[in-house]
């Protein structure tokens, strides 16, 4: 698949994610060594003056949260990680495994997360699905 197809349809999916999931703020998709592959809203991946978080920093973070825990949970021989979840006064950040890359978002306080696990973790399925694809 063509990069500029495949960096189409990552968008497509996160766009689908924030549409159909009431309180998904914003979503990136981020790669091991912490840079944002795809983000939604694509406005997000530009610098805010206004202080609110950026695309690149949610992805450095999620990718720093995400390797902390990934060695925590080896040293604790708890197995691999299934899904980070990161709870605040103001949301959440949520960060899941999609095959190579992680999947991470910012998720209001009063959100469904019941519908947001399912829904990130379906999302992330398709991520890994449109990355497997050469």
């Amino acid at each position: 698949m063509a990069r500029e197809n495949r960096s189409g349809a990552l968008e497509a999916v996160l766009r689908r994610l924030s549409m159909v999931v009431e309180g998904v703020n914003a979503s990136v998709i981020v790669s091991d060594e912490g840079f944002a592959i795809a983000a939604y809203p694509v406005d997000a991946a530009t610098n805010s003056s206004d202080g609110r978080l950026n695309a690149a920093q949610l992805a450095a973070v999620s990718a720093t949260l995400a390797a902390l825990g990934e060695r925590s949970l080896d040293r604790l021989a708890q197995g691999e990680m299934g899904r980070l979840l990161l709870e605040g006064e103001a949301g959440t950040l949520l960060s899941c495994p999609a095959g190579e890359v992680t999947l991470a978002l910012l998720v209001e306080k009063d959100a469904s997360m019941g519908h947001v696990l399912f829904a990130a973790q379906k999302t992330a399925a398709e991520i890994d699905a449109i990355l497997a694809r050469a």
